[in-house]
């Protein structure tokens, strides 16, 4: 077995001038963004000109926290003594938003539409049921976003929805105070659905507001997206809990120290800079014309359509930049394998959609290959439908289908004898099964910040070649590559590949109402 452990290094990235660093805070600190306004050595070249939407005192609270994000964050922490010690290597100081990134931030948004608390606290009186709470919310910040814009220009670059705690105890799903529907409306609704005879329709039952409310999410974060998508709002949206906008835990309210507040405020500026149009960095060294497809599976969020599953995509090119396609809804699910598969006819829509993509965005080229990652086997049936999207194109692309799992049951640990051994095994440690099979740890210790990515022993991923041709150590780096491309945080490397870090997420955003018409394909407008 020991001959068959082999290990993966990091993947170095791209930033700003070509230049190659491992750790994304690395790059940025020497060498900026690798995508930027202007020529490489402007000063100031954009101005972020932000919406910004809450209560007066989440306004004032935004506007301190701008303030605060663009001074310098020292990493210190207090020790097991109490002693105020240096916590670089870890969690890296944050020298400010501008400094790192090259453009301006003002604290005075472009514009601002306030929220009175008593309009979010009456419809927390007056709803008891989740999902009609929900989408009161929801709409009550659309609704103020669309008349404060409609008949203007105001250019905004990004939405920033400031959210009261309230409203992110109460307004996901399964959380907070009151419940959904009562089982008999939703047994009733299951049985006229199911042609059985009714008197009256479900509108005139239950009112039309309450009919499309049914079908949606109860989830704040999700059903905003899904709506603001869907309306085309033209600007990304960023999502703040009152708490973090003071450094403060959402769940515990306690402030943050100064470690994490440079780590905070790190992840929150790359994602930022992500959803304004720019890539912080990309991977540097990847193959020409290769690309990556995650398959997205979702419920649909109501009990009357238990049975019915959203299907859909994700796309990643090998420059780091994603996009959805959303496919049908169908019977996708298994009860005897509990997996999901898509028919024939369905795998071969979802692919089309992604090749048609790479087709008119890389100069009307296919890709070499294209690895369409997922967590099943393929079934004959399903795979067939992506050979066929390939032929039907006419293009040479190479496809290889990989399933990754991560519930692998398998622990390595270090047998040392003399050494202190606190963090067990490294990340990119891998065990090569055969030709098609390994175990891949993307968590564990990390040389570069001396500590484990992991609280506990980690389990590694499973990874499988169960369709088409390709080397296991090529595949087992792609996937450690892929690790490095969450625009969403800034770390060092996270456990999943990007492929497969947010399917659930982008599946609970496509299925959050059933209105969805033409969804919007950028992956930074569901992050």
């Amino acid at each position: 077995m020991l001959d068959k452990i082999k290990y993966f290094e990091e993947h170095p990235l791209l930033f700003g001038g070509n230049n190659e660093a491992v750790d994304p805070r690395d790059g940025l600190l020497l060498f900026g963004p690798y995508e930027k306004w202007g020529n490489q050595f402007d000063f100031n070249a954009f101005t972020i000109s932000a919406g910004v939407i809450g209560t007066p005192i989440a306004i004032a609270k935004y506007k301190k926290f701008v303030q605060e994000i663009k001074k310098p964050i020292i990493s210190i922490k207090r020790n097991k003594t109490g002693k105020l010690v240096s916590n670089e290597l870890q969690r890296p100081s944050f020298p400010g938003f501008e400094a790192v990134f090259n453009i301006l931030w003002p604290d005075e948004p472009e514009l601002s539409i306030e929220i009175k608390p008593i309009e979010i606290q009456s419809i927390f009186q007056q709803e008891k049921k989740r999902k009609i709470r929900t989408n009161k919310i929801v709409d009550l910040y659309l609704d103020k976003i669309n008349k404060a814009t409609t008949g203007k220009d105001p250019n905004i670059s990004i939405w920033f929805v400031l959210v009261p705690r309230e409203v992110y105890d109460n307004c996901r799903t399964k959380k907070g105070f009151g419940t959904d529907f009562k089982q008999s409306t939703i047994t009733f609704l299951e049985q006229i659905r199911g042609n059985e005879p009714a008197l009256f329709s479900e509108e005139e039952m239950f009112g039309d507001e309450l009919t499309k409310i049914f079908e949606t999410s109860s989830d704040f974060h999700h059903l905003l997206k899904a709506k603001a998508n869907q309306a085309k709002l033209p600007a990304p949206i960023q999502i703040i809990v009152e708490p973090k906008l003071e450094f403060r835990d959402i769940e515990t309210n306690i402030p943050y120290g100064d470690d994490m507040k440079a780590f905070m405020s790190w992840s929150i500026s790359t994602t930022i800079y992500y959803k304004l149009g720019k890539r912080p960095w990309k991977l540097a060294s990847i193959r020409k014309g290769v690309c990556y497809l995650g398959l997205v599976f979702k419920k649909l969020p109501n009990k009357v359509h238990q049975q019915m599953v959203c299907s859909a995509a994700q796309l990643f090119l090998s420059d780091g930049d994603g996009t959805i396609f959303r496919g049908n809804n169908g019977l996708w699910y298994s009860e005897e394998s509990h997996e999901h598969h898509l028919d024939k006819d369905e795998a071969c829509n979802l692919l089309t959609l992604a090749l048609t993509d790479y087709y008119e965005s890389n100069n009307e080229n296919y890709p070499n290959e294209l690895f369409v990652h997922g967590r099943a086997n393929f079934s004959e049936e399903e795979w067939a439908g992506f050979e066929k999207a390939v032929k039907d194109k006419g293009a040479e692309t190479q496809l290889v289908g990989i399933v990754i799992k991560d519930k692998a049951p398998l622990k390595l640990f270090r047998d040392v004898e003399s050494e202190k051994s606190d963090y067990g095994v490294l990340r990119g440690l891998a065990i090569i099964i055969d030709d098609t099979e390994a175990y891949l740890f993307t968590r564990g210790f990390i040389p570069r910040l001396n500590t484990s990515s992991s609280m506990e022993t980690p389990n590694p991923l499973h990874i499988k070649v169960a369709r088409g041709e390709a080397k296991i150590d090529l595949v087992l780096k792609d996937i450690m590559a892929l690790t490095k491309l969450n625009y969403n945080t800034c770390i060092h490397g996270d456990g999943k590949p990007v492929t497969l870090r947010f399917s659930d997420n982008i599946g609970s955003i496509l299925t959050a109402t059933d209105q969805w018409k033409e969804e919007r394909r950028q992956f930074r407008f569901y992050i």
